[in-house]
Order: structure tokens, then sequence, then C-alpha cells
């Protein structure tokens, strides 16, 4: 096999067409927010919402939830971007988002604002510019490299989830103990005031990684907006924070000082329609194809659309099953795999993950889990024909595998779900392999030119 990063040459194209990385908003990147963002035909109404939070002069804070891969950061890039080159009063953003990380103290939330938003003003100012400003050198020092604390031992101050490199800093040593949260929130007051003289009216912050924090444990996510409550209230900052489903009413609503900070309404987005989810990545298809090129498509739209129903419209999730499906074929495969064929191969692909996690009489129990999708321990007992105690320590063991998830409680049922990339193991007749919506409007269905 020769060594070279070509696995979607074969069919034409430059680059992965079913990468999950979110949109970039860079107009570099082979899939940038630009030209690849397809607007929800649905979903007028929640972009309006968070177009009007945007339109709030003075900054806000505000909840986007969605359930796990349906293109929630991807929907918060478009915004970001409209709102740095297309407004009249733009809100200039970090170049990524910003990932909320277990434990984080106010002073941990603080660091890294001051990073992630330094580092963007050093692209836009150049590097001589950034370094003779006293402000941005000071917040440099703060952020960006060694700290002694006050016993003398000297160690790196580690920043995690910041967009952006800050690139070369001075070198100079800052004692932490003398630099207060107080500070921390001063200095961030004057990179505003430095951003209002770059002629924008304010920055958005958009965070992410919040469903798996919350997903462990909801009482340290309440700890954390507690804790950074007064850090969110700096006049011109926006702040968006992107969650799992539910967020907003478990963790932000309990508490009334922070709740009494935030847009009243989170914005809630739906997965893509079908329709929506083929014309992603027929677009995807077109920008990614090599210029005037003939190219395939890898899997037939047949394919598309059977994982779209599998996985109950999480596009993300789509599109990494293509491209299991596309690394498990020889380099000599450069025709659109059919339905039958597709199928095939990705069941045997989870089964080969649930036989290297699962031995035994757990992995057939596993698989009547999956079967079912989403269950109490008494319902997988009765169909398992196992004790509750049983039940029991297989969910332990499964959860810490991260192959199933707890779900709500309803009254003293505990329901728990499988994992979705294990979703093609449940029962057949849940999940249609065509419908007439998606193939009959397919004018293209499997391959084209680029001009």
């Amino acid at each position: 096999m020769e060594l070279t990063q070509n696995l979607w040459e074969r069919y034409g194209f430059t680059h992965n067409p079913y990468d999950t990385k979110a949109l970039s908003l860079s107009k570099a990147a082979p899939l940038s927010v630009q030209e690849a963002y397809i607007p929800r035909a649905d979903s007028a109404a929640t972009a309006d919402l968070l177009t009007n939070f945007l339109r709030n002069p003075g900054g806000g804070r505000i909840v986007v939830e969605g359930d796990p891969g349906v293109g929630k950061t991807t929907f918060v890039n478009f915004h970001r971007q409209q709102w740095e080159t297309k407004a009249r009063h733009k809100l200039i953003s970090p170049p990524g988002e910003i990932s909320v990380r277990e434990g984080w103290s106010e002073r941990d939330f603080l660091l890294n604002l001051l990073a992630s938003l330094s580092a963007r003003l050093r692209l836009d100012l150049g590097e001589k510019a950034f370094e003779k400003n006293k402000l941005l050198s000071e917040i440099t020092a703060v952020v960006g490299v060694r700290s002694e604390d006050g016993s003398g031992l000297s160690g790196s101050l580690t920043l995690f989830g910041f967009g952006g490199g800050l690139g070369r800093t001075r070198s100079k040593s800052v004692k932490i103990g003398e630099i207060t949260n107080e500070h921390l929130r001063d200095y961030l007051h004057g990179l505003m005031e430095l951003v209002k003289k770059q002629g924008f009216a304010g920055v958005i912050f958009h965070f992410d990684n919040l469903e798996l924090l919350g997903r462990r444990d909801v009482g340290a996510l309440k700890t954390f907006f507690e804790a950074v409550r007064d850090a969110l209230q700096e006049s011109g900052v926006y702040f968006i924070f992107v969650a799992n489903t539910g967020m907003f009413q478990q963790v932000i609503v309990p508490l009334p000082r922070v709740r009494s900070i935030f847009f009243d309404t989170p914005v809630r987005l739906d997965p893509l329609s079908a329709l929506e989810a083929k014309a992603v990545i027929d677009r995807r298809y077109q920008l990614l194809a090599v210029p005037g090129k003939q190219w395939i498509k890898p899997v037939t739209d047949q394919v598309v659309e059977s994982l779209y129903h599998i996985f109950t419209g999480r596009i993300r999730y789509v599109m990494n099953a293509i491209t299991s499906l596309i690394s498990h074929l020889p380099d000599s495969y450069a025709r659109s795999l059919e339905l039958a064929q597709a199928t095939t191969i990705f069941q045997a692909i989870v089964l080969s993950e649930v036989k290297a996690l699962l031995h035994g009489t757990e992995e057939a129990v596993f698989l009547q889990a999956a079967a079912a999708g989403r269950f109490t321990n008494s319902e997988l007992g009765t169909r398992a024909q196992k004790s509750k105690q049983q039940i029991q320590k297989y969910l332990d063991n499964w959860l810490g595998l991260n192959l199933v998830s707890q779900k709500e409680r309803v009254g003293r049922n505990q329901f728990y779900e499988i994992d979705p990339r294990f979703a093609i193991l449940r029962e057949q007749q849940e999940h249609p392999q065509m419908s007439s919506e998606l193939t009959e409007t397919s004018s293209n269905p499997t391959s084209g030119t680029n001009p």
C-alpha cells in the first residue's frame, strides 16, 4: 500500500467530503463556512433568535442546544462569520471556539478569554504593533509564558481550549499570586476598549464541550456557571455556550443569579432534514472536486439516506460512518458503494468494535440493548431474561466504556440510550433503507464534473 494521503483522490476529490470538523471561519480552509454552509429551511425562527440576541447592544449570554451531531458548532460559526464580515456593527471573534474544561474556576475562564482574544488581535495587528502595545505585552506575559509560584518553584502556565496559537512571546516571568481575578477582569476590559478602537462593536466568545461535562456531572457545570457569573457581565461581550438538549433547563434555570443574566430562551437546533443533509454533502462534492476532473460519489444517495434515518438526522454520525466505510474498502475500489454492500460492511465494522470490548453473555445482552435503542434496567432485564442486579453490573461497565449514556429519569426509572454509533444494530424494521423523498429528487446519482 502506497503511503500517500490520497484516499479520496480515486473519487476525484482533494479532501474528505465527509470531514466532521465544524466548518471553518477561514476562507483558506478546504471547507469554509462562507462556501459550504447550507441554511436550514425550517429554522428561520431559530436563526432569527440568535441574530436578535447579537443585535442587542452591550453584550449578553445565550445557550445553543441540540443533540450531538446536528451541526450546532457550524451553525454558530456561520453567525460569527456573518457578524464579522457583513454586519453594519461588526463583532470580532477569536479564531476558534473555547472548550470548557472540567474543574474550571473563574480564573481559568478569564485566562482563556484573554488568551483567545489576544491571539486574534496578534493576527490582526501584526507582530510589531502587538509587541509595542503595553496592555497586550502584559497579557501575553500572564497567559503565555512562564509562571512562578510563591515557593520559588517554576512551571508552565498551561491553558487548554483557546482558539489559535499565541505565536512568539516575550521572555517574562510572572508570579501568579500577584495577578488577582480582579486584575484579569481589568485586562479583559482593556482588551474590549482596544477592540472598539479597531472599529468593532463587540466580541463573540463561542464555548463548547459543555455537553460532555454535563453528561458526567451536572453539579460541576452548575458550580462553573456560579463561579464565572461576574466575568460573564463584561460590556460588549457576547457569550455563546453550545450544549446538549436540556442543559439550559437543567443547569441555568435552577440558579437564580445565573439565570437572571442569560438570554431568556435557549436556541434549540433540530437535525437537518433529509433533503438538507443531502444538500450539505452535494455542496461538499462540488467544493472539493479536483478542478476540471470527473468525480464519483463514494456512496450512493441511498446509502446517505439510509444512514440519515439510522442516525435520526445527526449528520456528524452519517459522515463518520461513510468515512469508516470508505476506509475499509480496497484501493482498487473506485465506484459508488451501493446500499446492500454498505449495510453489510458497516454492520461488520460495528460488530467488531462490540466484540473487541465485550464478550460472551455481556456481548449478547448488549446486542439486545442495541436492538431496543432506549430502555430501562427492568426493560432490558425482561428482554434479556437477566436480573436487575446483573443488568446494572453491565450498565455500569457500558457507561464507563461510553457504549451507553444516561437519559432522563421518570419516577424511579432511569432511562439509558445506546451510543448513536451502534444504531446500525437496531431492529431492521425501525430504519427504512430508502425514501422516495430524497431519491426522486436526485438529479446526479453517482458522478459529476467540476468546471
